[in-house]
């Protein structure tokens, strides 16, 4: 049964490993993963697997080390051996490294001497936990931390334990792991294994033995603290390099980090924790009702579930503002939590009088976590995009690759620098209006090019700084669009690029900036070829079915909504030329004037109406009236409002038709304000 029971679960969470599994976006904490796969994403494109790796988010040196990058060596590797893209091969890491921590688990139960067939059941909990199932694909270094710090502490134990030294090896190599990878994890697991050695070596001083496991526990803990205080040192050194990242050096980081007295007794702090317990881990109030069930299975196993909650609460007070801000954090901690309540389930089994209802709450809890993912998470990783914003996209067109962008008002987050594949100098708010910290920044990027400046969440005049030395290496100092909260300013050499494509209508999810918008060339007063035109007055036709070939306008054409509409001015004299086939066709539309045409105390007058005319046209040929006819609002009460006009004609052979919208009888364009609301089609 418990077998079934974890197979079942495994099956569920292979599932929600391929739910959006195309799509290239990255829910949850989108920010922290952007900043992975950045570093990985700049890691592959210039084989750089040098410890000053780089993440190029705060300007030139790019490195700013955080965790030892064996993860996005990993991932690159991934990419290149199989071909898959990095966000794909970012996901295969994490879930490669989960599915190898289970093993461990499955050994670590056994120090709490739990058979080898009821180990399932704990297992079972882990794998179809709905935290899990969303976390452990993420492009994160979470899983591959927690696979090395579990392989760790078993390692630990079994070495000292059996005086073997393959045991010693794994316990070296995968502490070494989790203290590079990241060293939080491996400070919270050094918490049991430290537990575990202290009784031990209790226990061992009558007789002696006490020296000598010292010893084996000494050979396998020192590498790994050894290898994590180097590394601390080391990405010091080189986040030091850099101008604009102090904020990140292992001394500015302590209270973050590792918090202090204040923060650990904070109601708010435990109050932002509790809420990541309670939304996010798990369906908790089913989960209880295994700690519930310690109260009939005799409290056998009350020390190990109290020691194994105990792992989890002490992760909550060792780092107090990592766990109230971060919930991938709880990937380290929320699996003690789990083996607390796997272990209670595991005492209700163990009794023979409640053997079944240890099973049937194991089998409640799985189901409820699958519930819980269905309910809370697949919403989030259902969706398949390609990843990034439309603004992102806007950059990608009109930077180059090799372009740096220079982003003020998004603190450090990496998301637009990943989704747009560019390196960033982003100014936090501390750097923003330093002028001495500002030129140091720019000047490290004196043989770079700068493609575009951001300024986010703030009127554009608040960067006057940055903008007037940027300006002096190209930059224009006005913004040309606006998106999303967002100014951006481009260089002055590919602005008329810009303004090109945004007046052809190919950029999308962005506005002109208030006084960028430059001036359209007229069209009034001669013929045009529509083909000649750019995109965006081709646009001005867009509801005309087919487009006019050519054109002739006495008044700039325009369109407007009216009434909910898109129309087109149609004041005499317009003459629109369509190209048909052969054969029986219908020409279609609805005109409206404006009632002020014919409002008969206005001065100079009001409209005499507009003539509508449909005249096939030939080659040297006068050309031949198929249809008329006169709308005159002012003479006829039922040409008000909308007109529904309808020409039925055919043609003998293809060629090219004329509607013309010409004056009334008086031969005047007086107030002869006449609109086609809605589409012109011809059927």
């Amino acid at each position: 049964m418990a077998i079934l029971l974890f197979a079942g679960a495994l099956a569920f969470h292979g599932w929600g490993m391929s739910v959006g599994w195309q799509s290239k976006n990255l829910p949850g904490v989108e920010y922290r993963q952007a900043q992975t796969a950045l570093s990985a994403y700049w890691i592959q494109q210039e084989a750089d697997f040098s410890l000053a790796y780089p993440t190029p988010v705060l300007g030139k040196p790019w490195s700013i080390p955080m965790e030892f990058p064996l993860y996005q060596w990993s991932v690159v590797g991934t990419s290149n051996a199989t071909g898959l893209g990095l966000t794909k091969a970012g996901r295969l890491v994490s879930m490669g490294c989960f599915y190898l921590t289970l093993p461990a688990l499955f050994l670590l139960l056994g120090r709490w001497q739990v058979a080898g067939g009821r180990r399932w059941l704990v297992l079972a909990l882990v794998v179809s936990c709905p935290f899990y199932i969303f976390y452990s694909r993420a492009f994160l270094i979470e899983t591959m931390a927690l696979m090395f710090a579990v392989w760790f502490w078993v390692g630990f134990e079994r070495a000292v334990k059996t005086r073997e030294y393959r045991w010693l090896a794994i316990a070296m190599i995968a502490g070494t792991g989790a203290g590079l990878v990241k060293v939080t994890t491996l400070l919270l697991y050094l918490l049991p294994v430290a537990a575990w050695a202290l009784a031990r070596l209790w226990r061992g001083r009558a007789n002696g033995r006490w020296r000598s496991d010292l010893a084996w526990m000494a050979a396998a803990a020192v590498v790994p603290l050894a290898a994590a205080l180097w590394w601390v040192w080391q990405a010091d050194q080189i986040k030091a390099l850099n101008p604009v990242a102090d904020f990140l050096g292992s001394a500015h980081m302590r209270d973050f980090n590792l918090g202090n007295d204040a923060l650990r007794f904070s109601p708010e702090i435990w109050a932002m924790k509790w809420r990541i317990i309670r939304d996010e881990l798990t369906w908790l109030p089913l989960l209880s009702l295994s700690f519930a069930g310690l109260l009939l299975a005799g409290w056998s196993r009350v020390r190990a579930v109290l020691f194994c909650g105990l792992i989890f609460v002490s992760a909550l007070w060792l780092f107090p503002v990592l766990y109230a801000y971060h919930d991938y954090y709880y990937v380290a901690s929320a699996v003690a939590l789990l083996l607390a309540a796997g272990l209670a389930l595991v005492a209700l089994a163990e009794n023979a009088r409640w053997r079944w209802l240890g099973l049937t709450l194991a089998a409640l809890i799985v189901a409820g976590q699958m519930h819980w993912y269905g309910r809370h998470y697949y919403p989030m990783q259902q969706g398949v995009t390609a990843g990034g914003s439309l603004l992102t996209e806007v950059l990608k067109e009109f930077t180059e690759p090799r372009d740096v962008l220079v982003i003020v008002g998004e603190d450090w987050n990496s998301m637009t620098a990943y989704y747009a594949q560019r390196r960033v100098l982003m100014l936090r708010g501390d750097v923003e209006a330093d002028a001495g910290r500002i030129d140091r920044a720019l000047a490290n990027l004196r043989e770079e090019s700068v493609g575009a400046l951001l300024v986010t969440g703030k009127a554009w005049p608040e960067a006057a700084v940055l903008i007037g030395r940027l300006a002096a290496r190209g930059l224009s100092d006005r913004p040309v669009l606006q998106g999303q909260g967002t100014w951006l300013f481009f260089p002055k050499k590919r602005e008329a690029r810009v303004v090109g494509a945004m007046r052809n209508g190919a950029i999308a999810g962005v506005t002109w900036a208030p006084g960028a918008e430059p001036a359209a060339e007229p069209l009034a007063g001669r013929w045009h070829e529509l083909a000649d035109l750019p995109g965006y007055q081709q646009a001005l036709f867009a509801s005309m079915h087919p487009l006019p070939v050519r054109f002739f306008c006495t008044f700039e054409p325009a369109r407007q909504v009216i009434a909910h509409v898109s129309s087109f001015g149609a004041h005499p004299l317009t003459r629109l030329v369509f190209h048909l086939g052969r054969g029986a066709h219908i020409l279609r539309q609805v005109v409206w004037f404006n009632p002020d045409a014919y409002n008969v105390t206005s001065a100079p007058g009001p409209t005499d109406g507009v003539e509508l005319r449909l005249s096939l046209l030939g080659g040297g040929i006068e050309p031949r009236e198929l249809a008329s006819r006169l709308i005159d609002p002012l003479a006829n009460l039922s040409d008000r409002g909308p007109v529904p006009v309808e020409f039925r004609f055919e043609l003998a052979e293809e060629g090219d038709v004329e509607l013309l919208f010409g004056p009334g009888p008086m031969d005047r364009d007086t107030r002869d304000w006449i609109w086609l609301r809605g589409p012109v089609v011809f059927d």
